[in-house]
């Protein structure tokens, strides 16, 4: 079975979703970083940035060389979209803690 990846993407960047200085070209460096690592591995990659905040009142999808980034709808949690896409996506996953 593939291995798919699922990454709260404000965490790894180190801000954890709080810090508001983020910038839209950390999060594109993120994103080509990742499809490095996709290239590489194979591996499925999704990215899921907090929207709770400051989102739209839809949940937003896209692809971006390879990876497909979410970002959470306004009240919804990185964490919330993560769980739920575990269950969709089911065995195929693997959790790490950074």
């Amino acid at each position: 079975m593939p291995t798919h990846v699922i990454i709260d993407g404000y965490n790894l960047l180190g801000t954890g979703g709080i810090r508001r200085g983020y910038s839209d070209s950390d999060r594109e460096r993120l994103l080509q970083e990742l499809a490095g690592y996709r290239h590489r591995t194979g591996h499925a990659i999704t990215v899921v940035f907090d929207g709770w905040q400051q989102g739209r009142s839809t949940e937003q999808r896209e692809h971006r060389a390879g990876v497909q980034v979410i970002f959470s709808k306004r009240g919804e949690r990185a964490d919330q979209v993560i769980q739920r896409l575990a269950r969709e996506y089911g065995g195929g996953l693997r959790g790490c803690q950074f």
